[in-house]
């Protein structure tokens, strides 16, 4: 970790600073791409700035597996067809940067609580709007920039609304990104120490999150979100799992009072016939990796080397990826890849777990947001069965932000700082 100890005065004050970086970032996590990009790379320009005046580089508890990781992923390149390519698809690789940021940037408990406090907050706001596009298609993405409005009415032959999709370019996108502010709220609602007038704001903002995700019609994280709240109960028990199972008809109940289409879009899960051009998609990444199974096609070499492969399957409707983050790390990087992907997740859930287990009850709401903040990657990896979400900007910044958030409050729980 950094020296708390400046080894020089600084020529302007880096912690001003960075007290208004750090909240602009945690707010942008639920806008457009653009805007998250652009704070997340003022806050590593500062932590560069940082590292640089103190003569130190960021450590991490996560650095062994995240070396790992990309050394997996440097391996499927240079056996790769097309070794170039691969390398210049490496550009993408900066969102990783999201993760030491946060680690790294964000000081105390304190500082944690209020920054996540904001987070979820903005999602709100953000969820909100979007139950307002769904009823009346606003699309302030678009028409703020002097674009048409680009929404995607539900379709079942009714014009019942229109797919939430927030500022992002998707409904898909968007739910995948709207996990993670849910799964941390979720855990909030249900802390210990929270007031009723508290709780009862909390269960407000909860529901305008559900709506949103329900009309944003992404089964995947639907299916994710059952999971998250299915863990909540087991991991807490008593009071919490009456509450989570209250949670589990509520939310039946907003799904069957969501409108038709939000209920017939649930019942095509089951369909096999509506779901034939995802299988397609499976089948087609499943022959590329047959064809190289252990170090894959080289990392961003997947759009290179696809066509033949969706040529066998034409029922497939979408070519731009796996839809499966596991699917996806496999052909790119190979079973090799993928072992180092699993390795990866498992230590972060493991750490995650560990600033859970070791912050005291007295550590309130941090350790409840340490549990929220695990629930989402665990939701992320269900998530990713149905979507690579791992190749989404919009979600893996917010991932990223995240996993560095847990690796810090297993440092404050290890050296006894969370209480």
């Amino acid at each position: 970790m950094l020296d708390a100890t400046p080894t020089a005065s600084p020529p302007w004050d880096a912690t001003i600073v960075r007290r208004f970086l750090l909240p602009l970032f945690f707010v942008t996590l639920s806008f457009p791409v653009a805007l998250q990009q652009t704070s997340l790379g003022l806050v590593l320009l500062l932590l560069i700035v940082q590292c640089w005046q103190r003569r130190t580089a960021p450590t991490t508890p996560l650095d062994r597996a995240l070396l790992l990781l990309f050394g997996a992923f440097l391996l499927s390149t240079l056996l790769s067809p097309d070794i170039g390519n691969s390398l210049l698809s490496y550009r993408k690789l900066w969102l990783v940067g999201a993760f030491f940021a946060s680690f790294m940037l964000v000081t105390d408990r304190r500082e944690a609580e209020r920054l996540i406090q904001f987070f979820v907050v903005f999602a709100v706001l953000i969820a909100s709007y979007g139950i307002v596009q769904h009823f009346t298609g606003l699309d302030l993405a678009k028409q703020l920039v002097g674009k048409p409005a680009s929404l995607d009415p539900f379709w079942f032959g009714r014009q019942e609304g229109f797919r939430t999709k927030g500022f992002h370019p998707s409904g898909i996108t968007y739910a995948h990104n709207l996990l993670f502010p849910l799964s941390i709220i979720t855990a909030w609602v249900f802390a210990p120490a929270v007031s009723w007038h508290q709780r009862l704001l909390l269960v407000g903002g909860w529901a305008v999150m559900i709506l949103a995700l329900l009309f944003s019609l992404t089964r995947g994280v639907w299916v994710a979100y059952v999971g998250i709240l299915f863990l909540l109960g087991v991991i807490r028990g008593g009071k919490t799992l009456v509450g989570v199972a209250g949670g589990i008809v509520l939310l039946g109940g907003l799904l069957f009072s969501a409108g038709s289409g939000v209920q017939e879009r649930a019942w095509k899960t089951f369909d096999l016939k509506e779901n034939l051009g995802r299988s397609q998609i499976w089948l087609a990444n499943w022959d590329m990796l047959k064809d190289r199974p252990l170090f894959g096609w080289g990392y961003g070499n997947y759009r290179e080397f696809r066509e033949p492969y969706y040529q066998r399957y034409p029922m497939a409707d979408h070519t731009g990826h796996a839809h499966n983050s596991f699917l996806q790390i496999a052909v790119d990087s190979g079973l090799i890849g993928l072992a180092a992907f699993l390795a990866f997740f498992v230590v972060l859930l493991r750490t995650g777990w560990q600033a859970y287990c070791l912050l005291p009850p007295t550590a309130e709401p941090l350790r409840s947001f340490a549990l929220g903040a695990w629930l989402s990657i665990v939701g992320f990896l269900i998530g990713g069965m149905t979507q690579h979400n791992f190749g989404d900007a919009e979600v893996v910044i917010v991932m990223w932000t995240v996993a560095g958030l847990l690796a810090k409050m297993s440092v404050w729980a290890v050296e006894g700082k969370g209480a």
